[in-house]
């Protein structure tokens, strides 16, 4: 059986468990992988980018962030990347009363900071990880993992049901199949999305009077 949907996924597990038992059990095995899928993986399809408009410096980040990746200003071309400080220097240096172009921005609970302070309209192109949309609630619902992993998928939640009837041998085998597919998941990412460029920015970087990094 094709698994494309939270409905096929179910019927799958009802193969796999022998037992009707289970059932109560799968939107929580569910969530509890997806939980999961959200803490480890970092890859390519989870990439998002939206543009924020701050009032007085700050604006909610958005409600599916895991992780920031880069911020842009768009208030010249070529957008300048801003610098992540930590929240406590934000408010302590020079910065936060000048009246420049923003330079610094950082996320301090659930709200996005830029200084020095500029609200025009869409002015930071953030840059980001987004969270693993769950697929409870209807048996309709899919996301991109279990569309084109569903092998994780299946191996995820059976080893969270597994793990809620206390069965520890088949818990044990099907974590590692699921770590494996974790393991290759991550790494394809890695190896498609692109060879590091001569021209690509790296930590320590500097910018010469001609326009390289060296």
């Amino acid at each position: 059986m094709l698994i494309t949907n939270l409905g096929s996924l179910k019927a799958e597990l009802a193969r796999y468990m022998f037992h009707q038992r289970f059932q109560p059990d799968y939107d929580t095995a569910v969530q509890n992988f997806e939980a999961l899928a959200n803490r480890r993986l970092r890859v390519r399809p989870m990439e998002a980018v939206t543009n924020l408009t701050t009032s007085n410096g700050e604006t909610p980040i958005p409600p599916d962030y895991l992780l920031w990746r880069t911020v842009l200003w768009t208030g010249r071309t070529p957008y300048p990347e801003l610098d992540y400080v930590h929240p406590a220097y934000l408010r302590s240096t020079w910065i936060e009363q000048d009246r420049g172009d923003p330079k610094i921005f950082t996320i301090e609970g659930d709200t996005f900071k830029a200084r020095p302070v500029r609200d025009d309209v869409d002015a930071y192109e953030f840059h980001y990880y987004q969270k693993i949309s769950t697929i409870n609630g209807n048996d309709n619902n899919s996301n991109w993992l279990l569309l084109a992993h569903s092998d994780l998928y299946l191996e995820g939640v059976l080893f969270e049901l597994f793990v809620l009837g206390r069965n520890g041998e088949a818990a044990a085998a099907h974590k590692g199949l699921r770590d494996e597919k974790l393991g290759e998941l991550i790494q394809l990412s890695a190896l498609t999305t692109g060879a590091t460029s001569s021209l690509v920015r790296g930590e320590g970087s500097a910018l010469g009077s001609g326009g390289e990094y060296f």
